[in-house]
């Protein structure tokens, strides 16, 4: 080859490879139209709008309001790695039942309904108002229509009146729950008021042996309308409804729970805290962590 062809030829090439550049460059420009940029990092090609709602960059066609990106702009944003920003975690809604436990309790907020314990089970069976299961009776009220009641009578009380109630939305018909004959509703009864020793009688163990429901082991689990039956440092138990955890910088320490208890006088809200130490070495409360047994009622 003489130096003047390659010369010549040198002229062309580079001709060449700027046409070329030209032609893809506003084949670029004309793809990617205009955009509306408004990146939260200089990684990031995602952005979040004022609801903190996570979503992609789309193109904003025929508009006059954003100016177009210049070629080198175009370039980068093609060329920069995307990095996916986690969506924000959707917090799952409560279940059906447990709206409807949580509604029951509301129907006690007023009135009076104290707190009474006795073993005189033939008159009386910790529950407010007289059950009925299949036309039979299933538990007493008080003879004296004080409405008495106490923690495993009432917490069964709002169980059966939500399963009720549960049964009417579903259009099931008849008096039965999860086709359970009487029998069989009483020994869920007996399970659900400990008559036993507790590792073999509890309100889960009720649960799970009828079908009607399930064993949480991890707290971060449970939901308000959960039911719970826990023991505490002093040999007492208690049979209550979850209304929400109690927390010190994140870790749960307690629970604040509905049931029916002497020092609320009845039926009532309180807060107790488990025997787990605080940073001084002190114990938030008496409540056995270990002894925690949470069941969710799933029809």
């Amino acid at each position: 080859m003489t130096t003047g062809n390659y010369g010549s030829n040198k002229k062309r090439i580079s001709i060449l490879l700027i046409l070329v550049t030209a032609l893809l460059l506003s084949g670029i420009v004309i793809y990617t139209g205009k955009f509306r940029v408004e990146p939260t990092s200089p990684e990031t090609a995602l952005v979040t709008d004022q609801s903190n709602e996570v979503s992609s960059i789309e193109p904003s066609i025929g508009t006059n309001e954003t100016p177009a990106l210049e070629t080198s702009e175009v370039i980068e944003s093609l060329t920069k790695p995307v990095i996916a920003q986690p969506k924000p975690a959707v917090q799952e809604s409560l279940l059906p039942f447990n709206q409807l436990v949580l509604a029951q309790i509301e129907t006690y907020n007023k009135g009076n309904y104290p707190y009474l314990l006795n073993t005189d089970y033939a008159n009386y069976n910790g529950v407010t108002s007289n059950l009925y299961y299949q036309g039979k009776l299933l538990l007493k009220a008080h003879p004296s229509g004080n409405r008495a009641n106490h923690c495993v009578g009432i917490t069964f009380e709002v169980f059966y009146q939500g399963m009720k109630e549960w049964n009417q939305q579903q259009g099931y018909s008849g008096d039965s729950i999860k086709g359970l004959n009487y029998e069989q509703f009483y020994d869920f009864i007996l399970k659900w008021y400990v008559a036993g020793p507790k590792t073999e009688n509890n309100l889960v163990i009720a649960l799970e042996k009828y079908k009607l429901g399930k064993r949480l082991t991890n707290f971060e689990e449970a939901k308000p309308g959960d039911f719970i039956d826990f023991s505490r440092e002093n040999q007492t138990g208690h049979t209550v409804v979850l209304i929400d955890w109690v927390r010190d910088k994140g870790k749960i320490v307690g629970l604040r729970y509905w049931s029916s208890q002497e020092s609320t006088n009845g039926i009532g809200y309180k807060t107790e805290y488990f025997n787990i130490l605080r940073s001084d070495g002190t114990k938030y409360g008496k409540i056995m962590k270990d002894k925690v047994h949470i069941g969710r009622v799933v029809p």
